[in-house]
Parts: C-alpha cells; sequence; structure tokens
C-alpha cells in the first residue's frame, strides 16, 4: 500500500486537484462570460489563479444581478437602474482597467433615458466589444472618444445625434462588426446618417433596423469587405437597395426581415451563398411583389417567406448550386424556375430540372398532390420535403398518373406535414407517399397536442394510412404536436454574428 502525503490527503478530501484552473486564461474567461453577473464576480474567490481573470472576462452591466463592488456581497437586483453613483463607483474600479469588453443595458422603458456614465467611457482605448442599448450619448463625451482597437459596437434602441454617430465611427480604426438598430416606438423612423454607410472600408457585418435609408447615402454607400449584412424593418427604395448591394462585393449572408419600399428585388451577385427574406404586410408602405434570382453561381439556400401576396411573382434564372429552397406557396401568381413555370396551383410547363436542390418547404393553403408531384418533377433529387398546410383543408387534388417519379424512387427521405388533420383529403395526401415513396424514412405528421394524447386515432390512422403496403419497409411514422416540423432543423443557422 502506498503512502499518502499531506497534500495528497487535502486533494483527495476536497474530491481532486483542481483541473479547471489549469485550462488556459482564454477559456476560464469564457467560462466567467457565461456565468450571471454576480456568480462572475464571486469566482474571484476560488483561487489566486482566477482573480486576474475577471479583468479580461466581458463586463455584463445589466439592471439586474450586479455587484456593487468588486470585492463587496453582491447588491439588490436594482441597483443599476436605482444608484446610478453604484454604477459609476463600480466602473472606476482600478480592477477593470484594461477593460476589453462592455455591455450596458438599461431598462427600455425608462424615462428619461439613462446618459452613458463618464467612467464608462474611459475604457475607449481598450475596449475591442461594446454593446450599448436603451441609453444616450453625451454630445460633449463622444467627441472625445477614440476606439482605436474596437471591433464589435452595438447600438440598440440608442438615443445618439448625427453628429455624435459620425464623431464615433471616425474613432473607430479597426472595426469589424456593426449594429445599429433604432427604438421600435420611434415614429416615423428616423433617417440613417449619411455617415453611417460609408464610415468604414473594414466592416465584414453589419446589421441595420427600424429606420429610412435616403437615397443620397445609400447611392453612395462602398462596403468592400462586408459579408454579412441584414436589415430589419428597414424602408429603402428599389434603386437604393440594388446600388448598396452591388457595393458589396464580398457578400455572402444577406437577411431581409419586414423591408418595405420596394416592389422589385433582384438576386444577382457572385458571392451569395445565404438569402432569407421575411415579409409582412403594410396599409401604407410598398410592398415586395417580384423576386428574381437573376445571376447567383454560389447561392446555396434561398428562403422567402411572406408577404404571400396573390399577385407575387417568383422567378429563379439561374442558381446552378442552390440546395434548400423555402417557402414555396400555391398563393404565388406565377412562379418560374428556369423554363418551368407554375401559374398558382397549376404547372403551364414542366421544363427545368434543379437537381441541385435537396431541400424543399412549401405552404400550401390548399394541399395539392398534383402540385407536388411537379415540384418534385422539377427537383428531381430531392431528399427532404416540408409542407405546411391549413387544418381545415377539406379537398385535396389528387395525382392519377403512374409515370415513374425519380424522386420518389431514388431519393424522398424526409416528409413533414404540419397541421395533418387525420380527414380524408390529408389522409390520401399522406397514404400515397407511404405506398410510393420507395426510400421514404421518416414520416412525421404533425398533429393537434389532444390528436397526439389519443391513442386510438392514433391506431385509426395508422390504419387507414397501410402501413403494411408501406413502399419503404423500414419507414418510420411518427405523430407529434411539437417540433420536428421545420425546415429550419435542416439548414445550418448562422450563429448570431453580434454575441
Amino acid at each position: 500500500m502506498g503512502v499518502v502525503n499531506r497534500a495528497q490527503a487535502k486533494r483527495m478530501r476536497s474530491g481532486g486537484p483542481d483541473l479547471i484552473s489549469r485550462l488556459p486564461d482564454e477559456i476560464l474567461g469564457s467560462i466567467i462570460s457565461l456565468l450571471p453577473t454576480e456568480q462572475g464576480a464571486r469566482t474571484q474567490i476560488l483561487s489566486s489563479r482566477w482573480r486576474p481573470l475577471w479583468r479580461s472576462a466581458p463586463l455584463n452591466l445589466e439592471p439586474y444581478g450586479l455587484a456593487s463592488g468588486i470585492n463587496e456581497d453582491v447588491a439588490p437586483p436594482h441597483i443599476l437602474h436605482g444608484d446610478p453613483a453604484t454604477l459609476d463607483r463600480w466602473l472606476r474600479s482600478p480592477v477593470l482597467n484594461d477593460l476589453q469588453e462592455l455591455r450596458l443595458y438599461f431598462p427600455p422603458f425608462a424615462l428619461p433615458m439613462r446618459t452613458i456614465p463618464q467612467s464608462a467611457m474611459r475604457f475607449s482605448s481598450t475596449l475591442s466589444i461594446a454593446h450599448f442599448s436603451c441609453c444616450q450619448f453625451a454630445v460633449d463625451a463622444a467627441h472625445r472618444l477614440h476606439f482605436p482597437n474596437l471591433q464589435l459596437l452595438s447600438l440598440l434602441s440608442v438615443s445618439i445625434s448625427d453628429d455624435c454617430l459620425h464623431a464615433v465611427l471616425a474613432s473607430c480604426l479597426a472595426l469589424d462588426k456593426f449594429q445599429l438598430v433604432y427604438s421600435y416606438y420611434i415614429s416615423p423612423k428616423p433617417l440613417m446618417p449619411p455617415s453611417t454607410l460609408r464610415f468604414s472600408s473594414t466592416l465584414r457585418v453589419a446589421r441595420f433596423g427600424h429606420c429610412q435609408f435616403p437615397d443620397a447615402a445609400a447611392l453612395k454607400v462602398h462596403f468592400p469587405n462586408l459579408q454579412y449584412l441584414e436589415l430589419r424593418m428597414v424602408t429603402v427604395s428599389e434603386r437604393s437597395l440594388h446600388a448598396m448591394l452591388s457595393s458589396c462585393p464580398a457578400l455572402n449572408n444577406l437577411i431581409l426581415t419586414a423591408n418595405f419600399g420596394f416592389r422589385k428585388f433582384m438576386i444577382n451577385s457572385l458571392k451569395l451563398k445565404r438569402v432569407e427574406m421575411c415579409f409582412g404586410r403594410s396599409d401604407t408602405e410598398i410592398e415586395l411583389e417580384e423576386l428574381i434570382v437573376v445571376n447567383a453561381p454560389c447561392l446555396e439556400i434561398l428562403d422567402q417567406r411572406g408577404p404571400y401576396v396573390a399577385n407575387m411573382h417568383i422567378s429563379i434564372v439561374s442558381a446552378p448550386k442552390l440546395k434548400i429552397l423555402a417557402r414555396l406557396n400555391d398563393n404565388t401568381s406565377r412562379l418560374e424556375l428556369g423554363t418551368t413555370v407554375f401559374e398558382g396551383r397549376h404547372a403551364v410547363r414542366v421544363a427545368t430540372t434543379m437537381r441541385s436542390v435537396k431541400v424543399l418547404a412549401l405552404k400550401l393553403h390548399n394541399l395539392s398532390l398534383h402540385m407536388t408531384i411537379n415540384f418534385m418533377k422539377c427537383f428531381p433529387c430531392l431528399e427532404k420535403l416540408y409542407i405546411k398546410t391549413r387544418i381545415s383543408t377539406e379537398n385535396v387534388e389528387l395525382h392519377n398518373s403512374l409515370d415513374r417519379n425519380e424522386c420518389l424512387d431514388f431519393h424522398l427521405k424526409k416528409l413533414r406535414i404540419r397541421h395533418y388533420s387525420g380527414k380524408r383529403s390529408h389522409l390520401a395526401f399522406a397514404r400515397f407517399f407511404v405506398l410510393n415513396a420507395s426510400v421514404l424514412e421518416s414520416l412525421v405528421l404533425i398533429v393537434d397536442p389532444e390528436m397526439e394524447e389519443s391513442d386510438s386515432w392514433i391506431e385509426k390512422q395508422r390504419r387507414k394510412l397501410q402501413l403494411e403496403k408501406r413502399a419503404s419497409i423500414g419507414c418510420e411514422i411518427k405523430f407529434s404536436s411539437v417540433g420536428d416540423s421545420s425546415y429550419h432543423s435542416d439548414i445550418q443557422d448562422l450563429s448570431e454574428p453580434f454575441e
């Protein structure tokens, strides 16, 4: 039997050696940044190894759970909102010298809007990441700022004058990511300052929200290195939108959410890989009516949702690498896929095949097997098909053709139908795939929670689906009321670029 010395015995009593403290500073700093503020502050008591890490870890100054002093007990949750002096004292602590990341969030409905403390500005020369939300910049302070190392700047619901913003941005010599989203409660939408759109040649990631883009500024914009652009609730003219996109030669990710001011949107980009578009309805603003993919040799994902107006026209002329196409719907007046043409639910001509498409999402107000099969002819290598329909659909257009279908015979592996009711029309639609999809691996029918809990209803549906005659012996049929119904699970989601 070996001899155990005093140090070894102490480690054994405490649960073994402190392996976590042996990790590199970068990993330990990341651990601290993931903890709530008060718990992150307490890591200093673990050992002398952890004490200097707090200085470089992200500082999250939220109105709840903030410590009143670095080496003091944790303060009440309201300390930031109700005691500016404590916040100022905390920010002036020598322990925070050389701070690299600062997140300063104030309550969104607090009036008057809080001014960013002067003590927070003392870090401008060392910060690499800065988030400010629901606060305002003092004009005299902004003109004295200098951010030589700032790589990420996020301004959410911030009150800042055009001159002040220009001064801040002019001092950012290495800015890589910039986010400017005005408050959604401001009406009308503020104009985007011209300096915002042409201040930096280093920018790779940008997000703008709830504002108007003036034509004069948008037409002069130039972002030679921009790779990710997101516009949220932005009003921009067709001319300005296309001019801005043409000035981004390196752009590969474009996100458009609830934007207005243009009726036609043309995708003509040599490097775009992903385009996500989500549009709402408006009684006062100009809405999108025509989407044309003119030339997109690298485009892999095209996800367009809404506004689903009856006169919507979609045309994909050239996108040879397109893998994921969502969400086509039967309310579109005209859909052109190469030389294949759909008018409403009816295929006028099925001529072009797009063999690169592997994932297709459809929104069918009227479940149509005939239309669905025509899509599979257009996309013969389709592997995953997502369909969202109406619960109340009574009539379904069936398909009587016995022609062989490459997609059904060799490729379709996954089918999801959302709002499956079990009624005759829905049953006939699902049963067609059970009996004809030769390599189908998974069929998920998304149903009402009450139906999922009824064993007798599910058993009856299984009998009517004729599972004993399924074309693919290994196919798993699942009834579910939650999850597993969205095509987003098969799209590799982009990580939040401002985190």
